[in-house]
């Protein structure tokens, strides 16, 4: 089986020198086997906007069986008013997304992990701005989008929150290696209980 983990950085991992045996892909990889192939389609910095210009060259041209699907977390980059993903745009996006995908492959959604506002880098730049409750509208729209469609749903957010000072790097926003290995454990169980394994 062909698995391919589409987003940003989260997906990307590979922020704080993470090395190749801590990454929750390679940690994954471990759990279900050498039945099952494991593709990183994660690109740190990229808004829902920027994963969906690159969506068939970099998931479809795989004839993937199953996307772990996560974005979100750039669509509101302040820095830069012409690339924050308004609602509307976020939701296009991800019909384009299912409109687009065979229907023969699975998806996994997974909700954007909590952010630590007071060590994120916007804290300093735009003290005024909230960035974790910022992202709260999107992480629903990606909740309902999943019930919507009736794939299963993966709440990092909700299964993140009271350990988040524990999973995530310095930077309020990354995975530490506990991080990788707890999404690693969260996901193998989705996936166990998903297809059946």
């Amino acid at each position: 089986m062909k698995i391919v983990a589409f987003g940003d950085s989260i997906m990307e991992g590979k922020t704080g020198n993470i090395k190749e045996e801590e990454h929750f892909l390679f940690l994954l990889g471990k759990k279900l086997g050498s039945s099952f192939t494991l593709i990183n389609a994660g690109v740190g910095g990229h808004s829902a906007r920027n994963s969906m210009e690159r969506y068939e060259k970099d998931v479809l041209a795989h004839n993937p069986d199953l996307v772990i699907l996560e974005f979100g977390g750039n669509n509101h980059d302040y820095r830069n008013p012409a690339r924050i993903v308004t609602d509307d745009e976020f939701k296009g996006h991800l019909h384009t997304f299912k409109t687009l995908l065979p229907a023969s492959c699975k998806v996994l959604v997974l909700t954007f992990p909590p952010i630590i506002d007071e060590q994120h880098l916007f804290h300093k730049l735009f003290p005024e701005v909230k960035l974790d409750e910022a992202v709260n509208g999107h992480r629903q729209i990606v909740r309902d989008f999943a019930k919507e469609n009736n794939f299963p749903l993966l709440d990092l957010y909700k299964l993140m929150y009271g350990d988040r000072y524990k999973l995530l790097l310095p930077d309020g926003i990354h995975f530490n290696p506990a991080g990788h290995a707890f999404l690693a454990e969260k996901l193998y169980e989705a996936l166990k209980e998903y297809l059946s394994l």
